[in-house]
């Protein structure tokens, strides 16, 4: 079984309308693709220091940033997800 990707964006607010745009986008991006993902809103000054960006909203994926201050293309997701058929495509 595959763990969930890790999507955390880093956000002055959770009521921010530009991280609520990418939200949106992302979470429509993983359903139609059948990527499981959880999303964790990071909005706490003290948090921000662990990630290696200054620019909000920033999206990460797994660890890693796709996103700065915009809308991620889905080129760059899809680089960064963790999904069954890539690990399937690995194995052989």
């Amino acid at each position: 079984m595959v763990k969930p990707n890790k999507v955390e964006i880093l956000s002055p607010s959770s009521r921010c309308w530009k991280t609520r745009k990418i939200i949106d986008y992302l979470e429509k991006f993983f359903n139609e693709n059948n990527i499981e993902a959880e999303f964790k809103i990071i909005s706490n000054n003290e948090e921000f220091v662990n990630y290696d960006t200054w620019i909000l909203p920033s999206v990460f994926i797994n660890g890693k940033v796709v996103a700065r201050g915009y809308k991620p293309v889905k080129e760059r997701i899809l680089k960064n997800v963790i999904s069954e058929t890539r690990i399937n495509e690995n194995k052989t």
